[in-house]
């Protein structure tokens, strides 16, 4: 559900996705970018997740890539905290989301 929110509201409306962040999708091609990274992919993201609860057989590799991924962009805001010695409010409610999202999304791994 969280990946399907953050696709269909970055498809919408592009310009207001990252005002928190302090980013403006201000022309054609931020708005652009918002929508095929913040928007198609977490669509795709969300099918896949959908499509693992049909296919039991491919489900484990599906949620172990997906798990993952959402790990990655937690530990990217870790880094990058760390480097700038500073996490703002948006990127601090992101984090905890995403790592929420990946044990979630782990613990329905059934081979791990």
């Amino acid at each position: 559900m969280f990946y399907g929110v953050i696709g269909l509201a970055a498809i919408a409306k592009p310009q207001t996705l990252l005002k928190g962040f302090g980013i403006e999708a201000i022309g054609p091609d931020s708005r652009n970018e918002i929508r095929g990274v913040y928007g198609g992919f977490p669509l795709v993201v969300a099918g896949l997740l959908l499509f693992a609860l049909t296919r039991p057989d491919v489900s484990d590799g599906i949620l172990l890539a997906l798990a993952v991924s959402s790990a990655g962009m937690a530990f990217g805001r870790i880094v990058s905290a760390l480097i700038d010695r500073q996490l703002g409010r948006y990127p601090a409610i992101f984090l905890v989301l995403e790592i929420a999202v990946a044990l979630m999304i782990a613990t329905n791994i059934k081979g791990l």
